[in-house]
């Protein structure tokens, strides 16, 4: 990888981290003389500046943004695994000892 290059994907994911877009799910690969940047970012308002970025950083080299918009899946509220989480160790049945062996 060139000098360009490498400063290329430096300053991209700072300018990213800088603009607010999560870049725990991008990856930046570079072939020939061209980065791509692949991945998801979690909201449209994150693509847009994504974007921006590309295309004020597209002056130094070229770019090509292929990034998507993929949600961060949270499930819902589950009161009944909740309760027994807060119950524990609570819900254990208490240990018994019959009395046999004992002098």
């Amino acid at each position: 990888m060139s000098a360009l290059l490498h400063d290329v994907t430096t300053a991209l994911r700072e300018a990213l981290q800088e603009s607010g877009v999560d870049v725990s799910r991008v990856l930046m690969e570079v072939h020939g003389e061209e980065v791509v940047i692949k991945g998801a970012v979690n909201s449209a308002e994150e693509m847009g500046q994504a974007e921006q970025v590309v295309k004020r950083l597209s002056r130094r080299a070229r770019i090509r943004c292929e990034l998507e918009v993929a949600l961060i899946y949270e499930a819902g509220e589950d009161a009944v695994y909740e309760a027994g989480v807060e119950s524990f160790p609570a819900s254990d049945p208490p240990a018994w000892a019959s009395g046999f062996g004992r002098l």
